[in-house]
């Protein structure tokens, strides 16, 4: 996948972080973890695969376990961010507090949660195709995919 020579996740000058519209997501029985997060897009290009969106999440909570389909920088807004990694038979346990910066390659597969006091983590996102996440069931079956224009109009994604 082709990558934008410069990809780095920046709030807007002066933005105003309480005029984000939020789209609130929840899990069901068919999840064994609680899901409680919320998603605002900052800024999209559909056509040229790029978007920029805000996500936060209540103390504790999960969004869906799901594999990054483009290349994504993130900054840690807010809060505590931890990460679960499996490779192969092995787990690896991430965790990041406010101001971390990082970048998550196309195809990385995990659990993300937030710390006791919530989480508020920015994602600038390259995804040529527009896709930029699969959701994903305990056996890494695809769910549903998520693009940029199902963010765009508020929602998570399509079922598979």
């Amino acid at each position: 996948m082709n990558q934008p020579q410069r990809l780095r996740a920046e709030l807007p000058e002066g933005f105003d972080m309480h005029k984000v519209e939020w789209r609130q997501f929840t899990g069901d029985d068919a999840f064994d973890y609680p899901i409680d997060y919320a998603l605002g897009v900052i800024s999209a290009d559909a056509a040229a695969g790029r978007i920029d969106f805000l996500a936060r999440w209540a103390p504790h909570a999960y969004c869906h376990y799901h594999r990054h389909l483009g290349h994504t920088a993130t900054l840690l807004v807010d809060g505590e961010q931890h990460l679960v990694e499996t490779h192969g038979h092995e787990s690896v346990h991430k965790i990041r507090q406010a101001g971390f910066r990082g970048t998550t390659p196309d195809g990385e597969t995990h659990m993300e949660f937030a710390g006791p006091h919530g989480l508020t983590i920015l994602f600038s996102v390259y995804a040529e195709d527009g896709r930029l996440f699969e959701l994903l069931d305990r056996r890494d079956q695809v769910i549903a995919v998520a693009t940029i224009d199902d963010l765009v109009q508020n929602r998570l994604g399509k079922a598979a």
